[in-house]
């Protein structure tokens, strides 16, 4: 391809923008590069103005541009996707989603969230003592969650509970039996009944790069004779009404939606049966998962996924009410800590660029001999069907 043949097409065959952009990036009909933080709905920034000014200002690069309006959109497009899977299947329960501090530490990131979430009683989670305080300081709507993953000594549990004792909602999500020892037992101290999630370790495993995250091998979680032993343990306690929900993980980038599936099903059976032990259950946290289509090859590649986000929702609501209305019991409200779909497109990293490579296509001609090894005709077949379309297969 020379130069005369490069147009908007070609760009965007190239680089498939349109692909991994997800409505936020696109190509301009200068061929540069635009920002669409609130897509269709918004203006478009040219990310080269943005870099041309930073220049002028001095500023050194690499340098990061973030788009903060498209974090707020993105915190809608969560709810809204979860919503509106809850009015096409009469879903009788209601949606609360969680925030998870540690995929984005910075304040400004943090309060935009918090702020565009209020609306839909959008939560945080944290997994870590620094994480819990933050998360207590930002957290203003008193009926969004605080989820407590992680590690939790008695500090931890402490401050928890002192947050319960301001009103909010913090649920401490325990992952193995003496942490729900150490939770009673501090529960005790501070005077306040503490509101208990239980981590089941679930059969069904992801895939991509966390797939060691769920399955009988995996590192966090209760398993089912565990699972009987906390209830146990809360009910010689009297405090079998305090476990309010129930969690589980299957990693961070689920490319494959029927993994999903799976694992919300056993998700919901195990839900299921401890509400039947006769558990106040109200919640079932779906955890993270929820992924992003990097290379925009809608595959199951890593850095792919082959669904949409409303895809996503429709499988988690439809699947939850499936199996709670076979068991007969009352539909959760629904919680999910899919952090990196909110955060990912919002921001960019520039850096110069100081060479090129071009990649220029073999013009030797080469002709079949009936003398050469079939591999050679077979190796000439595949160049010449080659396409940008057909590179996988």
């Amino acid at each position: 391809m020379t130069k005369n043949d490069w147009d908007l097409e070609a760009a965007n065959a190239t680089y498939n923008v349109e692909g991994w952009g997800t409505g936020y990036f696109s190509i301009n009909t200068d061929g540069n590069v635009v920002a669409k933080p609130l897509q269709e709905n918004g203006g478009a920034i040219p990310i080269l103005e943005v870099v041309n000014e930073a220049r002028s200002r001095g500023l050194p690069f690499p340098l990061v541009i973030r788009f903060q309006d498209l974090l707020r959109h993105r915190v809608e497009s969560v709810n809204r996707a979860f919503d509106n899977a809850i009015t096409e299947f009469k879903y009788r329960g209601n949606y609360r989603g969680v925030f998870p501090i540690k995929v984005n530490q910075l304040r400004e990131v943090i309060e935009e969230i918090v702020d565009a979430g209020q609306a839909f009683h959008f939560g945080l989670e944290a997994g870590s003592k620094p994480e819990l305080v933050a998360a207590l300081a930002m957290h203003k709507d008193q009926k969004s969650l605080i989820i407590c993953n992680g590690y939790k000594d008695a500090a931890f549990i402490r401050i928890a509970l002192l947050g319960r004792k301001l009103g909010k909602l913090v649920v401490i999500v325990v992952e193995k039996l003496e942490e729900l020892e150490q939770t009673i037992r501090t529960s005790k101290e501070v005077g306040v009944e503490p509101l208990i999630g239980i981590r089941v370790r679930l059969n069904s495993k992801g895939a991509g790069k966390w797939t060691t995250s769920a399955g009988e091998n995996a590192k966090f979680g209760l398993d089912t004779v565990s699972l009987i032993a906390a209830s146990e343990m809360l009910k010689s306690e009297g405090l079998t009404h305090c476990l309010k929900l129930v969690h589980f993980h299957v990693g961070s980038q689920v490319p494959d939606i029927s993994m999903i599936k799976r694992a919300v099903r056993e998700a919901a059976r195990y839900y299921s049966k401890i509400a039947k032990l006769g558990h106040e259950l109200e919640y079932l946290d779906v955890g993270g998962g929820l992924g992003v289509d990097y290379d925009g090859s809608r595959s199951t590649f890593d850095s792919s996924t082959n669904y949409s986000l409303q895809e996503y929702a429709n499988d988690v609501i439809w699947n939850i009410m499936d199996v709670c209305d076979s068991e007969g019991v009352a539909h959760p409200a629904i919680v999910s800590e899919g952090g990196r779909a909110i955060v990912a497109h919002h921001s960019v990293l520039v850096v110069e660029a100081f060479s090129s490579i071009e990649k220029t296509a073999g013009k030797t001609k080469v002709d079949l001999a009936e003398k050469d090894h079939k591999l050679v005709g077979d190796i000439l077949e595949v160049k010449q069907r080659l396409k940008r379309g057909n590179r996988l297969e």
